[in-house]
């Protein structure tokens, strides 16, 4: 497991009223008060599965900091870029500025902060891939993991089963010049109906006549590219 190797970070942070001690790779430390959000929470160690993309802490750039290596593991789950602190303490990043991109060297994954609106109608800030990176108009990729809670036997001669943390398939999602970030639809006649009102004849015949399928991602950059012509 890697030590991190951080400075104090220049943008702006939720301030906490608590000490916070990040620790250098060459073995010093120093206090990251107003940069990191204390978030360890006991939980059981019976539940399978994992909420993480990856369990250990792995070589990331931050780019607020390019020229600093930090050991991170994305918490999909809970959707935190988490960090390790000198007694052991688990940090996250905080979300409050969104320009921060965090890229992880191995996989070359860069992770962009958004606000979208969750499956609740609340609007939340969360952790997105960009599939399309030029324009306006930017299809996302989103991972998730699910929980399932413990369910006792049935019948008294079946095994109960354990919670589990469940990898399951990546969201789409789509940010319309000046709109918020929101799930995109999977069928094409509602995506355009729901999202191109205005234009939804034109978009649909660009749709059928280059068969971009919606599950597809260069499908999808194709679509988001065709979008940023309009």
């Amino acid at each position: 497991m890697k030590l991190l190797n951080v400075t104090l970070l220049s943008v702006c942070f939720l301030q906490l009223s608590f000490s916070q001690t990040i620790k250098y790779a060459d073995g010093s430390s120093q206090n990251m008060s107003n940069v990191f959000v204390n978030v360890n929470s006991s939980e059981s160690s019976t539940i399978k599965g994992s909420k993480y993309l990856n369990e250990d802490f792995t070589n990331t750039k931050i780019s607020s900091m390019p020229d600093q290596i930090f050991g991170v593991r994305y918490n999909i789950y809970d959707d935190q870029m988490e960090f390790q602190g000198v007694d052991n303490t688990v940090y996250s990043l905080n979300k409050d500025d969104d320009s921060i991109k965090i890229t992880f060297t191995a996989t070359n994954e860069t992770y962009n902060i958004f606000s979208y609106i969750d499956d609740s109608g609340r609007q939340k800030k969360g952790y997105f891939i960009k599939l399309s990176n030029e324009g306006e108009n930017i299809i996302l990729k989103k991972h998730r993991i699910v929980f399932f809670e413990e369910q006792a036997s049935k019948t008294g001669y079946d095994a109960p089963k354990p919670a589990l943390y469940k990898n399951v398939k990546d969201r789409i999602y789509i940010k319309l010049a000046n709109k918020e970030v929101v799930l995109m639809p999977t069928k094409k006649k509602k995506l355009v109906k729901e999202l191109f009102p205005e234009n939804s004849k034109i978009i649909l015949d660009f749709i059928n006549s280059n068969k971009i399928k919606l599950s597809k991602e260069s499908d999808l950059i194709a679509f988001a590219n065709y979008l940023n012509t309009l």
